[in-house]
């Protein structure tokens, strides 16, 4: 029985032929510059990208050549979904060898693999399959090429940059006191819901995320184990960040820090609302983030390294801190900073580039970033601003809409 997967208006629809075939002959191109002849992608981002669905079973990319996608489940959805021409079932993985050979490599072929994010059980059962080959981690390769987004990546983006509009726009209607996190959150949520928002993918190991993190006050200043800035408290030590059971009171800054999804790819911004006014100190922080914006916007030109952007972010942050006098920490709680100022987002939140002290990848034109400068101020709440940007050779192009300063409800 042939079932219709066509989507509404077709804004989400198949991922075009043409893109497929761009994004593989790029990848195929940074194969051959790194010295491998074969790529055997399994990790569910890298499989979208290069095949338009996540199927179960191992996309084999050739140096040289056409794609083999060995499906365990469903190969009929599959072809349905997925342009890519060499679509088989695959009812075991003793089948590799043979079609691995059908490609011309030798026993000693040098094979790629997302090293990074596959199991070692995984990894194992695919090394005994090749007892000749040499097997390289490919991660940095792909993800390099996925860094890069076409005018078809970067519009999706747009489009997700209103669903989180929408979703910030909900928590600035219904904050009221008394109001707890998880409460606004859910806000939040239904209303990005509605307009088909989904999961958040993260690469980093034990990095998982909900769409996002609602949270106010001492509350959203508490450090954690997370990556990212900002913990929160969490429903229980079992999660550990985000939304929990506190009430927002008056005059606390309220983190509405949200992620959106659009036909696989994300966005990621943060605002900061309150019930009455904030503290002076707080507010001042505010205005310092929203200023520092300028400072990284004009100095993450394509062609720039990573490292320099958040080298004369940051100092322009500790030189203003100091000048203030303001009792806060730029990117995290007290010994729990992370050394970033943003980071990649595309089919994970967590992508290539990153904006960090020392990192020498160089910034690329249509690169997509979420720069975030935030303010923790101990025990007391955080400020602070996340807005996503298109990498130009001018500088940054904001992709997100929603205006920046705090609002007051």
């Amino acid at each position: 029985m042939t079932v219709d997967l066509a989507f509404p208006a077709g804004r989400w629809d198949f991922v075009p032929a043409e893109e497929i075939e761009r994004r593989t002959r790029r990848f195929q191109a940074a194969l051959t510059q790194s010295g491998m002849q074969l790529a055997v992608i399994l990790h569910n981002p890298d499989l979208f990208y290069l095949t338009g669905t996540i199927q179960q079973g191992p996309l084999l990319v050739p140096a040289e050549g056409e794609p083999v996608f060995l499906v365990r489940k469903d190969p009929d959805r599959a072809r349905v979904e997925s342009p890519v021409k060499d679509i088989r079932p695959l009812g075991s993985l003793r089948e590799l060898p043979a079609v691995i050979a059908g490609f011309g490599l030798g026993a000693d072929a040098v094979v790629g693999m997302e090293l990074d994010v596959v199991p070692v059980t995984h990894f194992r059962r695919y090394e005994a399959l090749f007892p000749g080959a040499t097997i390289k981690d490919c991660s940095p390769v792909i993800r390099t090429v996925r860094s890069v987004k076409s005018d078809y990546e970067r519009a999706f983006t747009a489009e997700a940059a209103r669903i989180v509009d929408a979703g910030y726009q909900a928590a600035v209607e219904a904050l009221k006191p008394g109001m707890t996190e998880l409460e606004l959150s859910a806000v939040c949520g239904a209303a990005m819901r509605r307009l088909g928002n989904s999961n958040v993918r993260m690469h980093q190991f034990n990095e998982d995320w909900p769409f996002g993190n609602v949270s106010a006050g001492p509350h959203a200043a508490l450090a954690g184990y997370t990556g990212n800035p900002l913990a929160g408290g969490g429903m229980s030590p079992a999660i550990g960040q985000g939304s929990g059971w506190r009430p927002i009171a008056p005059g606390d800054p309220v983190v509405v820090d949200l992620v959106s999804f659009t036909g696989g790819y994300y966005c990621d911004q943060t605002r900061i609302i309150s019930i009455g006014p904030v503290a002076d100190d707080l507010a001042e922080g505010q205005r310092l983030c929203q200023e520092v914006q300028d400072v990284f916007r004009q100095a993450a030109k394509a062609g720039v390294q990573c490292g320099d952007v958040y080298k004369v972010s940051n100092d322009w942050m500790t030189e203003r801190l100091a000048a203030s006098g303001l009792d806060a920490y730029f990117m995290g709680a007290p010994n729990n900073q992370a050394p970033y100022i943003g980071h990649g987002v595309g089919l994970e939140l967590d992508e290539l580039p990153v904006l960090a002290r020392g990192f020498k990848m160089v910034l690329e034109q249509d690169q997509v970033i979420a720069c975030e400068p935030k303010l923790v101020f101990p025990g007391r709440g955080v400020v602070g601003v996340e807005n996503t940007w298109r990498v130009t050779a001018e500088g940054l192009e904001k992709i997100t809409i929603s205006e920046d300063d705090l609002v007051e409800v």
